[in-house]
């Protein structure tokens, strides 16, 4: 019988990936709150909001990868903010108490964080050993890594991921600036010598598989390329490799503050990755490069 592991969010790009690399080798359960989508073989039903989960997702549960998430790109009103705790903390809470309740210890539990854990102000070089932000969302951030830490209680190995912005041709910023680029403009917002930090969704799952199996991987790790990309030369890179005919126009901040409001610091933040911590496991990354990825979109 194969071991069986719990995948929450799904859907995602990530998840997805994640699931092409295990399914030969583990036994790949989802959950979803749409009941619709339930078929009690591979698809099961939870709901955060209601602290409902079915039991038999559990059976047999060795590993649990946590990546649900509510868009953190949407409004920023209360009851969305409420959303985006309850998907991330309160669905690990959920996860442990429910395995808690059935005596359940899967073996490993790996859970999605974020680089906003440094704060939405964060500028220069952020390794694991840097301070947590005072923001909301480092908040969040910080409260999605304990709610995780949780599951050392009942013997489960605990992994926690601080993606950098997710990149394939499916993810929504590479996705859009693609479209908006093939359509004629590429729009660089802000200072173009703005830092992204970055990783493929390939190398992200890669990573997910080998911290199931590999027993030193623990605590927290920047998830991000050794070769993080300014604004600009990301504009750049998509007008010579794809589309040289884009007109590059630059948007002051200001203006997409006036649009998104608060919500505009996820896209004005200036941070680089410290990825020491990764390199001492040995990891290897497929995508070092922006244009590596962009070979991929390409071909």
């Amino acid at each position: 019988m194969k071991d069986r592991i719990i995948i929450t969010g799904y859907s995602g790009s990530l998840a997805r990936r994640t699931t092409e690399l295990l399914k030969d080798n583990y036994e790949i359960i989802g959950l979803t709150s749409n009941k619709k989508r339930v078929n009690n073989k591979n698809i099961y039903y939870w709901n955060t909001s209601t602290n409902e989960i079915d039991e038999k997702a559990l059976e047999n549960c060795k590993h649990i990868i946590h990546l649900a998430g509510y868009p953190i790109l949407k409004r920023w009103t209360k009851k969305n903010k409420r959303l985006m705790h309850q998907s991330r903390i309160g669905a690990a809470n959920l996860l442990f108490n429910k395995c808690k309740q059935l005596n359940i210890s899967p073996k490993t539990f790996i859970s999605a964080s974020a680089i906003g854990i440094y704060g939405l102000n964060a500028r220069g070089i952020k390794s694991e050993k840097d301070k947590i932000g005072t923001d909301w969302i480092a908040r969040m951030a910080s409260d999605w890594e304990e709610s995780a830490q949780q599951f050392k209680q009942i013997g489960s190995r605990v992994v926690q991921m601080r993606i950098s912005l997710l990149m394939n041709k499916e993810t929504a910023f590479l996705k859009y600036n693609l479209l908006s680029m093939k359509l004629g403009i590429g729009v660089v917002i802000g200072s173009k010598e703005k830092k992204i930090s970055w990783i493929h969704v390939d190398d992200a799952a890669n990573f997910i598989k080998e911290a199931i199996t590999n027993e030193n991987y623990k605590g927290a790790y920047n998830l991000a390329t050794t070769e993080p990309i300014s604004q600009g030369m990301f504009i750049k890179k998509i007008k010579e490799k794809l589309f040289p005919y884009a007109l590059i126009i630059r948007i002051p901040s200001f203006l997409i503050r006036l649009f998104l409001g608060k919500r505009s610091q996820i896209i004005n933040t200036d941070v680089s990755i410290n990825v020491d911590k990764l390199k001492k496991e040995g990891f290897i990354w497929e995508y070092y490069n922006f244009n590596e990825v962009l070979e991929k979109v390409r071909n």
